[in-house]
């Protein structure tokens, strides 16, 4: 029996008032500006991030200095260990977001094949419990069709006459490396700078839709129905599994809550 264990599917963590709403195809897009506000209000660090969409670039003491010049102009050196400069565009808080979560089978999950199993690693589980706890769980299924959740989404975006785009997220360490993109190509086009994090939020492994239209509030996108290619597998809680695939002889996938 073979497995393939690049297999990747996507899952969302849903508030449970909206779960019956989502399941109807409603997807609902926060703008990016809530996330930045988040992370103020949070006690600790979580869903929230100040920097979102936001370019960066480490100041190396070193090379340069930060000064302070006073009112008659007179330029004060300030003592400086480290320090991160970022970047961003009024319009890129005002950008509606709808965020998913992309796990891997080879990356995410202790593979058992003499028995049949492949389980959510712990540490990973525990993190996302820790996060989304008390949301409900929808898996998302037929990725290899044309009639997935990512061929919808375009067909709705060009129903309503703007520009989609989706993509994993990808994730760096701030302090210590220079934010992905350069500063030219970030300031042409400043809304891709949402499709990159700060390491701490990896575990995350989020999948990003973005519908490049300015919002003031939150944004309502319908793709109809999508119980033909989602199952809600109930509520997150803590001290249980998320779940768990079982490798059938016939090689198809099934899951257990």
């Amino acid at each position: 029996m073979s497995i393939n264990l690049n297999e990747s599917f996507l899952v969302k963590f849903v508030e449970r008032e909206f779960t019956e709403s989502t399941m109807d195809g409603k997807l609902f897009f926060r703008r990016n500006g809530y996330f930045i506000d988040l992370e103020n209000i949070q006690l600790e660090k979580g869903i929230g991030d100040k920097a979102e969409g936001k370019w960066s670039r480490r100041i190396n003491p070193e090379t340069h200095r930060v000064v302070l010049t006073d009112m008659d102009n007179n330029i004060i050196p300030l003592v400086m260990k480290d320090a991160v400069y970022r970047q961003t565009f009024s319009e890129v808080s005002n950008l509606p977001i709808c965020c998913f979560t992309v796990l891997n089978l080879e990356r995410d999950f202790d593979i058992d094949l003499e028995n049949g199993r492949a389980t959510l690693k712990s540490e990973l589980q525990d993190e996302l419990i820790s996060q989304f706890g008390g949301r409900d769980l929808i898996l998302f299924k037929n990725t290899n069709t044309d009639n997935f959740i990512i061929d919808r989404m375009k067909i709705a975006s060009k129903r309503e006459g703007f520009e989609y785009m989706g993509s994993k997220v990808k994730y760096y360490d701030d302090k210590n490396e220079d934010h992905p993109m350069t500063k030219e190509e970030y300031e042409a086009e400043p809304y891709k700078g949402l499709f990159y994090k700060r390491k701490f939020f990896e575990f995350q492994r989020e999948y990003r839709f973005l519908l490049n239209k300015i919002e003031d509030e939150a944004y309502i996108l319908d793709i109809g129905d999508i119980r033909d290619i989602a199952i809600n597998l109930g509520e997150v809680k803590k001290g249980q599994e998320l779940f768990q695939l079982t490798i059938q002889q016939q090689e198809q996938d099934s899951i257990n809550t």
